[in-house]
């Protein structure tokens, strides 16, 4: 919203700068975004008035002509088109300077143009930052005198506010200026107008008074339509409204003034004199003010007359009954419509126009009359009578409130008679712990609205700042949330990233489920589901996580590292089983392009790594369905079998339409928690060199490395402290595979001996060889 300070000032003797107009607005709630023309755009600009004009004898389009500022007379050079003799303008003396939208200064100096000296300058509304045209000179009014400095006459700085929902009494210069009538201590100035009463030839009918609960409207002749007045023209055109005639401008002013929506119909334009608010019966073909038809929809809120709508209500008049030039009696409406229909209307014709905006938001039902009689007295016409349909008496709201409450949520120490002080600097009536709430604020209802207001107008900086209190839960968490909190960390640590997918998955998912779930255990189906979709809590993270994994790769991310830690569910024994599970996922590359090395694929022994990262496990061959054959395994800790892994089926990943290959392994999260050491041992460095020592061997090649591992550790060498896979070979022939192996041994109480070396891994090749060949 932009709203010129005069406007304000119109309301309020306010001598503040406006950063610190600004400032309070802020404060009070009314974000200001920005302030136009914060500081005077131009200096030494003061009113001129053209003696003569007359032609450049050497340029077509320039004019030579002698402008006064009252004491002298100065010759220049102007393009303007509309410079002639007897304008009052505004005139840049030599000297002046002129700021443009950027904020670059322009100091006007003495200057020759087509061999005739120019003493100055006459200036657009433009170039001293008071319009946008830009066609011409500007064009003041006789009435100012010959030079006077346009600071004192023009400069009026725009405010541009950001108003939330609740703020509708705020959108006009009237709620602005009460705001700042409370927070500075400014008495509001408001001067009293009535509007005439008296009978006019206008019958008004409206159908349902709970969609509009007061209808005003007067009629004014004598009303003579042609351009506005200069200060009318400027108010409009700061307040981000088009300057289209007088009468629509006045209703405009008023408007922006207010907050209260106008609309003047030309009174010979309405059929039978009648003014009928009700809603469409059906769906109907408007043209509005602004040459568009629209399909206005059935249940709008229309004005009509005896034969046709002349207006939908609140939103845009009709141009069947606009006012013209020839128009010399006009019906001014004001009323109360219902904000939620208006809002609805707007929203279905897609026209959301500035009354649609501030009849949405709720008016001031009380205040229709003064805003009435304002644009009434305006038009200078003859105010005939005027008709005020209103459904009884408007009821006023009470609303309670608790000293000790506001003090608590605020955390301050108000007393009665403050609290009681900073309601009646906001207009509220106040009795026995209540108050009255005007009828122009329509956003507040409860206490809690009131507190609001206690804390705006003492002010938020007033607030004392306390440091927050702490406290803590004697609760233990649980130690399965512990727990995966724990391996997020690790996974998260290893590069990977964490899915989410939800527990409802589809029929069509469950049935892939079927191949990873016991024969024992069934679904657990929901009662009331919003779609199949989501009807049948999932047995694995699996079917999920494969989801998740052809959208990206839809989205061209072929390379995918990530985790899942989850529940799956389970129908056992009529029971309903609930079990935590970490998901791991691996598709794509296993490194980033990079000129130095070529990049692989992930594979099976990448996956296995990043477990053998987390835990102490050990893997035996498995065979389930949703893996692929040979390229499996389970996973077993302490000879419980904890999970599994291996690459997804291919025709698994058929179901999915995935064409790249995927590594998944899915582990219970409850059977490694019933495992977790409850205690770390941490053994000191050893000060004693180890010695390492290579092994080849060549072995079947469908016998798993783990046995030769068994072997290796079923010695019990006291001197082995550690054996690792190094290398492995597999020939083209593929019936034999080499696989070495290194041995670092270590004496924990002197310096090893190569003898000792020696010895004792001639020992341990013996003992695998015989452990092998049995």
């Amino acid at each position: 919203m932009k709203l010129p300070l005069s406007l304000i000032k119109s309301f309020l003797k306010i001598e503040l700068p406006p950063v610190k107009i600004g400032e309070t607005l802020t404060l009070l709630g009314l974000e200001v975004d920005w302030i136009h023309n914060e500081k005077p755009p131009f200096a030494k600009v003061v009113v001129g008035e053209v003696l003569t004009a007359k032609k450049h004898p050497d340029a077509k389009n320039l004019q030579i002509a002698e402008v006064t500022d009252g004491t002298e007379t100065f010759t220049l050079v102007c393009a303007a088109p509309n410079c002639r003799s007897g304008l009052k303008t505004a005139f840049a003396k030599i000297g002046a300077v002129l700021t443009d939208a950027d904020g670059v200064q322009r100091r006007i100096e003495k200057t020759t143009i087509r061999g005739i000296e120019s003493s100055g300058m006459l200036c657009s509304g433009s170039e001293l930052q008071l319009s946008a045209d830009h066609d011409g000179i500007l064009e003041l009014p006789d009435s100012m005198k010959n030079g006077d400095d346009l600071i004192q006459l023009l400069w009026d700085p725009v405010f541009e506010i950001s108003l939330t929902p609740n703020l509708g009494h705020c959108m006009s210069a009237l709620g602005v200026a009460r705001e700042l009538s409370a927070a500075l201590q400014i008495p509001l100035q408001q001067e009293k107008i009535e509007l005439k009463s008296g009978k006019i030839d206008v019958k008004v009918d409206v159908q349902d008074p709970r969609l509009c609960q007061r209808y005003m409207c007067c009629l004014i002749e004598g009303v003579k339509v042609g351009p506005s007045p200069f200060w009318l023209k400027r108010a409009i055109e700061a307040g981000g409204q088009k300057s289209i005639n007088n009468l629509v401008d006045i209703a405009n002013y008023i408007m922006l003034k207010t907050g209260q929506p106008l609309h003047a119909f030309d009174y010979d334009l309405i059929d039978g004199k009648t003014i009928h608010v009700g809603t469409s019966k059906k769906e109907e073909v408007f043209l509005g003010l602004d040459g568009i038809e629209r399909q206005v929809p059935a249940g709008a809120l229309l004005i009509s007359d005896a034969h046709k709508p002349i207006a939908i209500a609140g939103i845009m008049g009709g141009a069947n009954s606009a006012v013209s030039e020839k128009t010399t009696r006009i019906l001014l409406e004001g009323a109360y419509f219902d904000p939620i229909l208006i809002r609805n209307t707007a929203k279905k014709i897609s026209l959301r126009t500035e009354s649609a905006q501030r009849f949405e938001k709720g008016i001031d039902i009380v205040g229709i009359e003064w805003a009435l009689s304002a644009a009434a007295t305006l038009m200078q016409g003859e105010i005939k009578g005027s008709v005020d349909f209103k459904k009884g008496p408007f009821s006023v709201k009470k609303i309670a409130y608790r000293v000790d409450r506001i003090n608590q949520l605020l955390g301050t120490q108000l007393s009665a008679s403050e609290i009681e002080e900073i309601f009646q600097r906001l207009g509220f009536v106040t009795k026995n712990a209540s108050v009255e709430v005007p009828s122009y604020r329509n956003d507040l209802t409860e206490e809690i609205d009131l507190v609001e207001e206690v804390a705006r107008i003492y002010g938020y900086n007033n607030i004392e700042k306390k440091a927050p209190r702490c406290t803590v839960s004697q609760i233990p968490n649980d130690p399965i949330f512990v727990f995966e909190n724990e391996m997020r960390i690790k996974l998260a640590g290893q590069g990977l990233f964490e899915f989410l997918t939800c527990d409802l998955i589809s029929p069509k998912l469950a049935s892939i489920c079927e191949a990873v779930t016991p024969a024992s255990m069934g679904f657990l189906k929901t009662v009331y589901s919003k779609s199949d979709e989501f009807s049948i809590l999932r047995t694995s993270l699996l079917p999920g996580l494969l989801q998740v994994v052809k959208n990206n790769l839809d989205h061209k991310n072929h390379n995918i590292s990530a985790f899942e830690i989850g529940r799956i569910h389970f129908l056992q024994n009529e029971k309903a089983v609930e079990i935590p599970m970490m998901a791991i996922l691996l598709t794509g590359k296993s490194n980033r392009a990079h000129w130095s090395f070529k990049q692989t694929h992930v594979d099976f022994f990448d996956l296995k790594g990043i477990i053998e990262n987390l835990i102490e496990a050990h893997f035996v061959p498995s065979n389930h369905y949703a893996f692929h054959p040979g390229r499996q395994a389970d996973v077993l800790m302490r000879d419980l079998t904890i999970g599994s892994l291996g690459e997804i089926h291919p025709e698994v990943l058929d179901k999915f339409g995935i064409g790249e290959r995927v590594y998944y392994a899915e582990i219970n999260l409850a059977h490694l928690l019933s495992l977790k050491k409850t205690q770390t041992h941490v053994s000191p460095l050893s000060q004693f060199p180890s010695s390492e020592r290579d092994w080849t061997i060549t072995i079947d090649p469908k016998k798993p490395i783990d046995e030769i591992f068994k072997a290796i550790h079923s010695l019990h060498s006291p001197l082995l402290e550690r054996a690792e896979l190094i290398d492995l070979y597999l020939p083209e022939s593929q019936n034999k595979k080499n696989a070495t192996f290194r041995f670092a041994y270590r004496d924990k109480i002197k310096t090893i001996s190569f003898e000792e070396v020696e010895t004792e891994h001639a020992k341990m090749m013996q003992h695998v060889m015989n452990v092998l060949a049995k």
